[in-house]
């Protein structure tokens, strides 16, 4: 928590904008139209672009009975906006939530989702690290962007203690050790091809006060021994589709800086 204090004083509106890979025009645009749209992908998966509060990408699978969604969104109103288009492409129910880390907007939702029945999942250090720091994140949060609101602590209802599959193995979750947070997870889709990086990968750098910048490189090396048939990878922030080559970019971008 006093890491956390300190770097809540510290932050300032820019840093945060920079971590969600924005810049200042695209947020004033944002502000004045704000909106979720869910668009197609490939075969079950469609990508939801929440545009409020700083731009961020999700994920969903629409199975044969029930829907997974990648990543709760910034809070439950921006969860119900996202539940509504979902209802426009299918009328499966939502039946599982997947918090890739501990940041609010992967876990903002989390009431939303619960509310409705759906199963909210992370892995046990993302639900630790919420327990613990959730009030300090929040406040981090509320300081760059002082609308996001106050919200209560949702945890997990289901936890992983590393690497775990949903949808009869269509949906494998991956941990593959610290990177822009301590317990940010890849989602790989491996019929569709598919690779969900999260804040993990992303076109720009972004803000690293929260990452492992020794361990960083070597968790995406490891992605890459993974040797994963990857055709395209879905960025968490920012332009939400990308090819494979969105590792070596990020690599680069992390050698640059000199990690």
């Amino acid at each position: 928590m006093q890491f956390y204090s300190s770097l809540i004083k510290a932050t300032s509106v820019v840093v945060f904008g920079i971590c969600c890979g924005l810049v200042l025009t695209e947020a004033s645009a944002r502000a004045q139209s704000p909106r979720v749209l869910v668009s197609h992908l490939v075969g079950p998966l469609w990508v939801a672009e929440d545009t409020y509060y700083a731009r961020e990408n999700s994920i969903i699978y629409v199975g044969s009975e029930s829907v997974t969604i990648i990543g709760a969104t910034w809070t439950p109103a921006t969860a119900e906006l996202l539940a509504g288009e979902i209802a426009k492409v299918t009328n499966l129910p939502v039946s599982e939530v997947v918090n890739t880390n501990y940041h609010p907007d992967r876990t903002g939702g989390n009431a939303y989702w619960e509310s409705i029945g759906a199963k909210v999942i992370s892995t046990q250090m993302t639900y630790d690290l919420l327990e613990s720091d959730w009030a300090a994140v929040v406040e981090w949060t509320r300081r760059a962007i002082p609308e996001y609101p106050n919200l209560p602590l949702v945890l997990p209802a289901e936890t992983y203690q590393g690497d775990f599959e949903l949808q009869k193995g269509q949906v494998r979750a991956l941990y593959l050790g610290p990177s822009h947070t301590p317990d940010g997870i890849f989602v790989y889709f491996p019929s569709e091809k598919v690779l969900y990086g999260g804040c993990i990968l992303k076109q720009g750098l972004g803000n690293l006060s929260f990452a492992n910048l020794e361990q960083y490189p070597k968790t995406l090396l490891k992605l890459k021994e993974l040797e994963l048939d990857i055709k395209t990878i879905v960025a968490g922030h920012g332009a939400p589709v990308h090819g494979p080559e969105l590792i070596d970019h990020y690599l680069d971008l992390l050698e640059r800086n000199g990690s």
